[in-house]
């Protein structure tokens, strides 16, 4: 009854607009008043203990690889290189849009910054050419949540630091239901674009492809170099990192020369506040997570849901149908921190490997981003757009329908995830 207290106590403050970190720290905080079972003094360890940690170091390096990237005007040649290779198929900038998150989320790692960065060049060059600013606003929120799927991802890293999942493997996992999820949308803006009449672009020559790709080659270049030293065993995840945020300022600060000394202390900056944040959730997170886990409440969920569902099948259209609830209230990275340590106990006791449940769990949240009403991605694009959320709204369903299509081809069959850590690693 306690615990059901502070859970409802937590609600409460996240719909009164209380930060998602101090919303999580109220609930052990109440029950710890009321109930001693440990120290008061488990919050500020269980905060420090999780932010210490060799693996999560991964993330501020990707913070600050994604933001040079976007202020270092890298996203116009990306844009012009996806240009060059679908811009003439039918509904062309809506291919071009899905291509361009596609090789912008080898370098991000953060759907909203793909939406935030990429978000104003697509729009602008798709209103211009005559599509419909609510269908433009859709594919390009839609298209930005692969970026946290195809690696780096920072919801990954999260993931498997809080869950002692191989980060290397989670971040293969991610390749296939990344392509899957650009060509599902793919398919859409071609049914929309023949429905609609959108235009045909003119088709790019040899020479204009190689001019786009020579342009962007630089950037092309920061998946290559993390995958690949991942892979050859040079770097780890974290010191891969590392060298692709080293990699992205110097090509913005010498090669391409958009960011000069005083945009670079712009973005370590915002770098700064973003990670911050990230952190300070993580750190609120831990001692939420550490007080489910000592009142055994995981276990005694799936103990539940197996007396209740026998039927593997169901517990999964469960779990995915709960998630999607939790990413349309909570913002990815809170999300993914609030349902991970309640949720791994009892995938992994059903028998659903952890990197194939990282990907499920990554995925759903991302879905959240483009939903109301806690949509950061929607918020975006409508900003962006000039439109209102009702007509983000109808555009962006037949893109959500076709996200939760790939979501479920994910979840049943498992070797979506698992077939490049499986030949990779083990």
């Amino acid at each position: 009854m306690l615990l059901f207290i502070s859970i409802i106590t937590g609600a409460v403050f996240l719909l009164i607009g209380v930060p998602i970190a101090f919303a999580l720290l109220a609930i052990p905080s109440i029950y710890l008043s009321f109930d001693a079972i440990a120290p008061f003094l488990i919050v500020p360890q269980r905060m420090l203990g999780s932010i210490n940690s060799f693996p999560l170091m991964a993330v501020p390096f990707f913070v600050l690889m994604g933001q040079a990237m976007n202020s270092g005007g890298i996203t116009d040649r990306i844009f012009k290189f996806a240009d060059s290779l679908v811009g003439h198929l039918r509904g062309g900038l809506g291919h071009v849009n899905v291509m361009a998150s596609l090789l912008m989320s080898g370098m991000s790692g953060s759907a909203v910054a793909d939406a935030s960065g990429l978000g104003q060049v697509e729009i602008d060059a798709m209103v211009k050419r005559g599509y419909g600013r609510p269908f433009s606003a859709a594919i390009t929120a839609a298209s930005a949540t692969i970026g946290p799927i195809i690696p780096p991802s920072i919801p990954l890293v999260i993931y498997g630091t809080i869950t002692s999942t191989s980060i290397s493997q989670l971040l293969l996992a991610g390749i296939i239901p990344g392509v899957l999820m650009g060509l599902g949308l793919m398919a859409v803006t071609t049914v929309t674009a023949i429905k609609h009449g959108f235009p045909i672009e003119p088709k790019a020559n040899l020479k204009q492809i190689a001019d786009s790709f020579i342009k962007a080659f630089p950037a092309l270049m920061t998946p290559v170099i993390l995958i690949g030293g991942i892979l050859s065993g040079v770097f780890t995840p974290t010191e891969a990192s590392a060298v692709a945020a080293i990699y992205a300022i110097i090509i913005a600060l010498f090669v391409y020369k958009t960011l000069n000394l005083k945009g670079l202390y712009k973005v370590l900056l915002d770098s700064a506040h973003v990670i911050g944040t990230i952190f300070f959730i993580i750190g609120a997170a831990a001692v939420f997570s550490w007080l489910f886990t000592r009142l055994n409440v995981p276990q005694k969920m799936a103990l539940m849901l197996q007396n209740t569902f026998s039927a593997k099948w169901v517990m999964l259209l469960l779990v995915n149908g709960f998630i999607l609830i939790v990413g349309c209230f909570l913002e990815a990275n809170a999300g993914l921190i609030f349902t991970a340590p309640l949720l791994f106990p009892v995938m992994t006791q059903i028998g659903v490997d952890p990197v194939h449940f990282g990907v499920i769990l990554v995925m759903n949240l991302m879905i959240g981003l483009i939903t109301p009403p806690v949509g950061i991605n929607m918020y975006v694009v409508t900003k962006i757009a000039k439109i209102n959320v009702v007509q983000f709204c109808k555009a962006i369903l037949p893109f959500a329908v076709i996200l939760i299509t790939v979501l479920l081809m994910i979840t049943f069959i498992p070797n979506f995830s698992l077939l490049l850590p499986k030949l990779m690693f083990r």
